[in-house]
């Protein structure tokens, strides 16, 4: 059987349309802004659908890989925002908590407003 590991869900939604959110979560100026992430970690974006999804191959000194995955999704006059943070020990899962959430309200400021 293979090895389980713990994940985490945030789901968040922004009054924003989904190509602003798109360049808030892609382009390089934003994403260094909102998520900064720390030094010791090697994170590789790769784009598996345009608009829609975006993966990043996530490798922390002391910890096994792990993948953070984000789809996008239109809701009324806004865009929902799911991220996933899977294949992570469960030593460190929970410490990850406390990572995304102050980084996901500064990518509320990134999008032009609050979570709604």
């Amino acid at each position: 059987m293979a090895e389980e590991h713990p994940a985490l869900r945030f789901t968040r939604r922004y009054p924003a349309s989904l190509d602003e959110v798109w360049r808030a979560l892609t382009e390089p100026e934003s994403l260094s802004h909102w998520l900064g992430p720390p030094d010791d970690v090697d994170a590789r974006m790769r784009t598996i659908e345009p608009g829609r999804v975006l993966e990043i191959d996530w490798t922390r000194r002391g910890e096994s890989d792990s993948l953070v995955r984000f789809e996008l999704a239109s809701d009324g006059a806004g865009t929902v925002l799911l991220v996933d943070h899977s294949r992570l020990d469960a030593r460190v899962c929970m410490r990850y908590f406390g990572f995304w959430t102050p980084r996901l309200d500064r990518f509320g400021e990134a999008v032009g407003g609050e979570r709604r």
